[in-house]
């Protein structure tokens, strides 16, 4: 198996009989009883539902400018209303969207590796996920860029989705957390369309793009870790139906209460990074890119380089 960086497994999952692609027992079972989920969650949806994959053509329309953090762009958005609403005018207008959350760890590695360089800038949307990001574009560029966490624009987008009658489609962490999200998510907003979900327990990729593609499905997260999650929408990006696409983390196991994010002190000052190292040790070695990122920035800043 491989595992990603939220301890979650893709790609290599043996399943018992049947498809491939078969929820696990434990998913079917957790989600059973719960009505909004378009014909239970990981089952096809009716064929006449089926979406066409959109061409990806259009990559400014109803979007900020952005400005180059060491390369890597950040949108200007002035808020999660701002955001919301261009994703909805996207929607409306057809226009598929790609969004990633930007931070100091990701521009950082995307400096040393092209591969992920090239996939982060096939995005649209780039949101403004880490207060070090923040940072360098006052420093850097002279304007206030807000936070927009990946965690907090999913909440505001699936509170909008029933109002806006797009319907969703949950991909990724494991059986438990993706049930328990789906379970959440349906209890919390009333009328919202979960059209389908599925852990991130599969083998037969086509399946699951047939799977999604199936649904109806306008807006696709995926919860597979980065980068992982952004290399596997940047790959599938010309088959997958969806309007909507934005790799989400951890966040289905934050939805879901399996896993507590940090408390609001850390939340508010942008500091969640201090919480999980302090809680979680082991990660020291990826904190390393924040100073690094800090150094960069100061040395662009005042020695133009």
């Amino acid at each position: 198996m491989q595992q990603n960086n939220h301890g979650n497994y893709y790609g290599s999952r043996e399943t018992g009989s049947g498809p491939s692609v078969m929820m696990s027992e434990a998913f079917s079972a957790s989600i059973q009883g719960y009505s909004g989920v378009g014909q239970g969650v990981g089952v096809l949806a009716p064929p006449a539902s089926r979406r066409t994959p959109l061409p990806v053509t259009d990559r400014t329309t109803h979007l900020p400018e952005a400005v180059s953090i060491h390369g890597i762009p950040l949108s200007l958005f002035d808020g999660y209303d701002h955001a919301v609403e261009s994703v909805r005018q996207r929607i409306a207008a057809g226009q598929k969207t790609f969004c990633v959350a930007i931070n100091p760890e990701k521009i950082h590695k995307a400096l040393a590796d092209s591969g992920l360089r090239q996939t982060l800038l096939k995005a649209h949307m780039f949101i403004c996920d880490g207060i070090g990001a923040a940072i360098a574009a006052r420093l850097l560029h002279g304007v206030e860029v807000p936070r927009i966490t990946g965690v907090n624009l999913f909440q505001h987008l699936v509170a909008e989705a029933p109002r806006q009658g797009w319907s969703v489609y949950l991909l990724g962490a494991s059986p438990e957390a993706n049930a328990g999200a789906c379970r959440n998510l349906l209890a919390a907003h009333p009328g919202i369309d979960i059209a389908g979900a599925r852990d991130g327990f599969f083998k037969d990729e086509d399946a699951i793009i047939d799977e999604i593609n199936a649904s109806g499905a306008q807006m696709l997260f995926v919860a597979m870790g980065s980068p992982r999650q952004e290399e596997w929408l940047v790959r599938n990006m010309h088959r997958l139906a969806p309007t909507y696409l934005m790799g989400v983390g951890g966040t289905l196991d934050v939805v879901s209460g399996s896993v507590r994010r940090a408390p609001s002190f850390f939340c508010r000052t942008g500091t969640e990074w201090l919480y999980r190292l302090i809680t979680q040790p082991q990660r020291w070695r990826r904190q390393v890119a924040l100073p690094l990122f800090a150094i960069r920035t100061l040395r662009q800043k005042f020695l133009g380089r």
